[in-house]
């Protein structure tokens, strides 16, 4: 789709920015193109990295006969399987709600009743709705009539037939759609409900109309049932464990024999009293079985000591034969409410936050959680939480850790990956307690695992507080609710209305959808340039096309615009193409789209006539979008860019929360060899300064370094007699190599130590007096560097090398990068100050005839001249 601008006059800025369609910049030069190299050539290594840990934690790719997947060994368990669970109405007991408004599961029909009514639906066991005579029969859940409904359904609708890989992925323990291969013409509904071997996907429908079709009852919904957990919840306290029931106790769990028991005594919370002062009773809480890693997703020791636990337990589940309620899910309440245990005020201590803050000291916080609120635009904490109000809608950045300890999982090079999604957040009332708390939602796009996550919708208690799959407490958690009005709010221009974040979450559904199916071929893996971070961020930039889209071919928006240049619309949304610029950038690191993500972008607006998606696996793809390869590089770099552009970031974390598990301890989640001790953050560094490209305001900024330091150093120089002024151009061939050979040595290869490696980046928030420590350490030792150089590399230029005017301008160049890197963060821009002084010293201030590697020939005996010179 070609990049058209849109134009606005009038407005107070002149112009919107002059285009929508141009957000990000385009390839420009030959040191983007050095950069994508430098890029595939780590990605080489970073493609095993990603492939290893993902697949590690979904229980990997073992050779051997038939292995018995995660999901499997849980479904040995009677207590995992539905068919447990007698359906009966709900709530079962008034200290217990229904887990939403319409519940139940999705049963996959045959492909003779497809045959008989074509088209994209399922069936529904009613658990729980509007209609208390539905409970307990099964119902045809289908799509609501409309355009986006349509179109998402024509476009991620395909055949299914399984590729070796998908064949072999299954039969090495995993879970992939096997009922569905084969099958022809399978849309979304058909894939959630095909997802697993058995007919288990629980779901929550999200406002679904209830209609008649043939005389048979019909459900119609709008958007992707959300996958839940449990059929009711409450809120306890748990007081201790129940060891009266006479019960065998679990033969295997974290820890030493005996196992504890799986009953719990527990007291319910009471609306009257704002306590947990309401009925005691006993709940069954089942151990989990061990999985293939010889690690447990949850388990009961000193769970009712768990600090996570010290405002109360959601628990949810259902009644089993006996009435025992099994909790099947554990949510901490503390996590949700709008109660900040830290607020962070300030851009620069946000940015310190994201890059260090959040994850420190993870390991030693084992069992507990933290709320931490971060506003970047001043003012009091108080004031902070009040911009929180009932109803917000926020977008969720979610990234988890890895498993360290006795019994950690692989880390090849030091190098945790984690997981990335989106999701959608809203302050609401939760009924129970009638106080403010975040309602999360994921998005996951995810691949095909052991462990029977399904890509899709999930609730937070459903993906996280599972006891047979969630990671609660296996693994640290990360979810960032980023609230910033020209994001989230739709923009209203007349009768248009525009809204990227509505959007975004149609995308990631698209997403979501062809990761049930692999494309077709039955199997979603990861590689470097397909993986959960890329794909939701692909999700991203293909909502931000269709956004372009959307106002390209509305003349109606800028006609608005034009009539209202200086209404409160107007301006939200030159901020909105502010945050747009710097997301393309985020996303197109080199200001080159990825082929497969344009194509997709032009296949769901339309635009591709073969309506055929493309899913390139190779390096260089990966390259191409590298900064969002990795999920604590996307995670960390979304965040920071919000909070540049004003937003309120409110981070949820939990570390491994709930039972403890002696064996295993949470660990971070880094980026290429982030835990090895200063390697981790070298490489962070360098990919920051890699990707922070010069802008107008930084390079007029980059000239005015320049002059300010040639009008320091020329009349030193030049009064010293350091300085001579010769012109020693030659052949312009000649010349031209030379420069080419000065870039990069000395001037690239000394700016990537003495800048890049040894300074903080600014994204990392470093305070200004520790960052001038750091400056003061850089230059002395880029200073020493060049003095050490005499008794190494250099020794027939002793006598310059240790001149103090030499020396002089070589700690007064470092000066001069130290605080254009502090100011720029590029690295592009202080290897071109550092060129453009050693070129112009060569070329026209006699440095040449003091470079005997430059001449090739001893320098000649001048009186007006000191001996042979390296470069600064």
């Amino acid at each position: 789709m070609a990049n058209r601008s849109v134009s606005f006059p009038g407005s107070s800025a002149g112009a919107w920015r002059r285009s929508i369609g141009s957000i990000g910049p385009r390839l420009r030069g030959w040191r983007r193109w050095l950069a994508l190299a430098l890029s595939v050539a780590c990605l080489v290594l970073l493609g095993s990295v990603a492939w290893g840990q993902e697949n590690s934690a979904s229980g990997g790719l073992n050779p051997r006969p038939m292995p018995l997947s995660n999901y499997e060994l849980a479904q040995a368990q009677a207590f995992n399987r539905v068919e447990s669970y007698p359906i009966t109405p709900l709530p079962t007991s008034p200290l217990l709600r229904p887990n939403g408004d319409w519940l139940g599961r999705l049963i996959l029909p045959s492909e003779d009743e497809y045959a008989a009514d074509p088209g994209d639906w399922a069936w529904f066991e009613v658990w729980h709705g509007a209609d208390p005579a539905l409970v307990g029969q099964v119902v045809k859940l289908t799509w609501r009539p409309g355009e986006d409904n349509s179109r998402y359904i024509q476009a991620v609708t395909t055949d299914i037939t399984f590729t070796a890989q998908a064949n072999q992925f299954w039969e090495n323990g995993n879970i992939v759609p096997i009922r569905l291969n084969g099958r022809r013409q399978v849309g979304p509904m058909q894939s959630l409900a095909g997802a697993r071997p058995k007919d288990d996907v629980t779901v929550r429908l999200v406002e679904p109309e209830l209609g008649i079709e043939n005389d048979q009852v019909v459900l119609r919904t709008t958007l992707e049932p959300v996958q839940i957990t449990g059929r009711e919840y409450g809120l306890v306290k748990l007081l201790e464990p129940d060891v009266s029931v006479n019960a065998p106790l679990p033969t295997e769990c974290p820890g030493s024999a005996p196992c504890p028991t799986e009953f719990f005594r527990v007291q319910f919370y009471d609306a009257a009293t704002q306590d947990f002062t309401g009925p005691i009773g006993t709940v069954r809480i089942p151990q989990q079985p061990m999985a293939r890693s010889e690690r447990f997703f949850s388990n009961l020791r000193d769970l009712v000591d768990s600090p996570a636990g010290r405002e109360g337990w959601y628990i949810y589940g259902s009644r089993d034969e006996t009435g025992m309620f099994t909790v099947q899910s554990l949510k901490p309440r503390a996590l949700f409410q709008l109660q900040p245990d830290q607020v962070v005020i300030g851009r620069d201590p946000g940015l310190k936050y994201i890059n260090r803050g959040n994850w420190r000291d993870t390991p030693q916080r084992k069992g507990t959680l933290q709320r931490v609120l971060v506003s970047p635009n001043g003012g009091s904490s108080d004031a902070a939480r009040a911009q929180w109000q009932e109803g917000d809608y926020a977008l969720l950045v979610h990234l988890f850790g890895g498993i360290g300890g006795e019994n950690s999982e692989f880390a090849p090079l030091g190098t945790v990956t984690g997981h990335f999604s989106y999701g959608l957040t809203r302050v609401t009332r939760e009924p129970i307690t009638n106080e403010l708390q975040f309602a999360v939602q994921y998005q996951q796009v995810y691949a095909h695992n052991g462990g029977g996550i399904v890509s899709g919708t999930h609730d937070w208690a459903d993906y996280t507080g599972d006891m047979q799959r969630g990671w609660l407490g296996l693994r640290p958690l990360s979810d960032i609710v980023v609230k910033l009005d020209s994001f989230i709010t739709p923009f209203q221009f007349g009768d248009v209305t525009v809204s990227l974040f509505r959007e975004l979450l149609i995308q990631t559904q698209v997403m979501m959808a062809r990761y049930r199916t692999g494309d077709g071929t039955g199997f979603s893996g990861v590689t470097p340039a397909t993986s959960c971070v890329q794909d939701s961020n692909q999700a991203l930039f293909i909502a931000m096309q269709e956004i372009r889209r959307q106002i390209e071919q509305n003349p109606q928006i800028v006609e608005w615009v034009r009539q209202n240049p200086d209404s409160p619309e107007a301006r939200r949304a030159l901020e909105f193409v502010a945050l747009g610029e710097d997301l393309e950038a985020l996303l197109t690191p080199y200001g080159v789209i990825r082929p497969d993500w344009q194509s997709n972008a032009d296949t769901l607006a339309g635009i591709d006539a073969t309506g055929a998606f493309s899913n390139n696996r190779g390096l260089f793809s990966g390259a191409l979008s590298w900064q969002s390869m990795m999920p604590r590089w996307g995670h960390d770099a979304v965040a920071r860019v919000f909070l540049r552009h004003g937003g309120q970031l409110w981070f949820l974390r939990t570390n491994m929360a709930g039972g403890d598990d002696p064996r295993i301890e949470p660990i971070p989640p880094t980026g290429l060899m982030g835990g090895i001790p200063v390697v981790g953050t070298v490489a962070q560094r360098l990919a920051d300064a890699f990707v922070t490209w010069p802008q107008p305001a930084t390079i007029l900024l980059s000239l005015l370094g320049l002059g300010l330091y040639g009008a320091v150093a020329l009349p030193f120089g030049l009064r010293t007699g350091f300085l001579v002024g010769k012109n020693a151009m030659q052949s312009p061939i000649d010349t031209l190599l030379s420069g080419v050979k000065l870039w990069f040595v000395p001037c690239l290869v000394e700016e990537l130590i003495f800048r890049v490696a040894l300074l903080p980046h600014p994204m990392e928030g470093v305070p200004g007096w520790r960052w001038l420590l750091w400056t003061v350490l850089s230059v002395i030792l880029f200073v020493l560097y060049h003095y050490g150089l005499s008794k190494t590399l250099y020794r027939g230029a002793k006598e310059t090398l240790q001149d103090r005017r030499f020396l002089t301008l070589v700690g007064w160049l470092g000066l001069l990068l130290a605080a254009l890197y502090w100011i720029t963060g590029s690295l592009w821009l202080v290897v071109w100050v550092h060129w453009a002084v050693v070129v112009v010293w060569i070329f026209s201030l006699g440095g040449y005839d003091r470079m005997p590697r430059l001449n090739h020939r001893a320098p000649k005996s001048d009186p007006a001249l000191p001996s042979a010179e390296v470069l600064p």
